[in-house]
């Protein structure tokens, strides 16, 4: 019988539904653009996808780590909440350059002026 405290299989649930959550809904909105889309808009998916990205090549590289402090239950639960976090501050602060290419590239492909 299972514990009560044992959730592991809740977090491996949560684990993967926020994945493809993530990633389809990124999917979903760079297939939404079309040339009726805005600068803004267009400028917008850009950063959620190198967020997306950042998020992706933290969660790797944490992988090749052995802290004892992210082994605790609790920062299992939370270590994607705070990839996600650290993901949006390293594209709100200038990020790799990735979503302005992305960008040029796509106003370009649709036209936008």
């Amino acid at each position: 019988m299972a514990s009560v405290l044992d959730t592991s299989s809740i977090y491996d649930t949560y684990y993967n539904n926020i994945n493809s959550v993530s990633g389809s809904s990124l999917k979903d909105k760079i297939g939404s653009i079309g040339s009726s889309c805005k600068e803004d808009e267009l400028m917008e998916v850009c950063k959620d996808f190198e967020s997306y990205f950042v998020q992706k090549m933290l969660e790797e590289a944490k992988k090749s780590l052995e802290n004892e402090d992210e082994k605790g239950e609790y920062m299992q639960y939370f270590s994607n909440m705070l990839n996600e976090t650290y993901a949006d501050a390293v594209v709100d602060g200038g990020g790799l350059g990735l979503a302005q290419q992305l960008y040029d590239s796509m106003k370009t492909q649709y036209n936008l002026q």
